[in-house]
């Protein structure tokens, strides 16, 4: 998957994550802090692939920066699979499968052993991070609150 078409969809998946508060504001304390603090954690990485993915704009060859966008990419790949298993079962109705068709489609593609692919990360895709992070905070800090 292109990066564009990742970052677009990753922000959709963070606005619709958000949308949940509803329902996540039911949970009780403890399962709220342990949403809160996952949804931190999907901030976080989301954070540093913004902050890698900048390196790698300003420096294209900077293979340093590369290996950390990837890595996090690659983790925000793994935060989107653990959100599809836990909902796989839970998902019923139109509007909810709606909502694991966006989950899957974020599913990366099967591996490959060639190359890994050439990252030209733009403004766009980084700014798509940097707003899905926002909204993931947003959804700790209300889960907290």
């Amino acid at each position: 998957m292109a990066l564009a078409d990742l970052t677009k969809r990753l922000l959709a998946l963070a606005e619709t994550v958000h949308g949940w508060l509803g329902a996540l504001s039911d949970l009780e304390g403890t399962r709220r802090d342990r949403v809160a603090a996952y949804a931190l954690a999907v901030a976080d990485t989301l954070a540093r692939a913004a902050e890698a993915l900048s390196d790698v704009q300003a420096c294209p060859g900077n293979q340093g920066a590369r290996r950390r966008a990837m890595r996090e990419l690659g983790r925000i790949a793994g935060y989107i699979e653990t959100i599809a298993a836990a909902l796989s079962y839970d998902l019923d109705g139109r509007k909810l499968a709606g909502v694991k068709r966006r989950l899957l489609a974020l599913r990366p593609a099967a591996r490959s052993d060639g190359p890994l692919p050439t990252l030209r990360a733009d403004r766009r895709h980084i700014e798509r991070l940097v707003i899905a992070e926002g909204y993931f905070r947003a959804l700790a800090d209300t889960l907290r609150a």
